[in-house]
């Protein structure tokens, strides 16, 4: 398993409110900094093992763009032939947003393949 998965496992979900208005602390922006850092470093695709541990670690608010390269690891786990566990790994996911966004991005997908 890749170092920068791993490193996101032990950093967990990270901390709601990185968009907001509100005071930040100097260990959110820690932690947040991390956080993105490991994602960045992320190779894909990635491996099933490493979307299933991903996918429980998922952000659960906006956070600059960020969220958008963690689905895209997520992402590169996809064939077409695993269509039905793709969406397994989808309904493990601990954040609404982010289940929204890879069901929507599914959805999107098989509809494009239909005649």
């Amino acid at each position: 398993m890749q170092q920068s998965v791993l490193k996101v496992q032990q950093l967990g979900v990270p901390p709601a409110g990185f968009e907001s208005d509100g005071p930040f602390g100097g260990e959110t922006v820690q932690v947040w900094e991390e956080w993105m850092e490991a994602v960045d470093s992320i190779q894909r695709p990635i491996t099933w093992e490493e979307a299933e541990t991903l996918i429980s670690c998922c952000p659960i608010d906006y956070m600059a763009g960020v969220e958008w390269t963690f689905l895209h690891c997520i992402e590169s786990v996809f064939k077409p032939e695993v269509i039905e566990q793709y969406r397994t790994l989808i309904e493990k996911c601990n954040s609404g947003l982010m289940k929204e966004m890879l069901l929507t991005r599914l959805q999107s997908y098989l509809g494009h393949r239909e005649p």
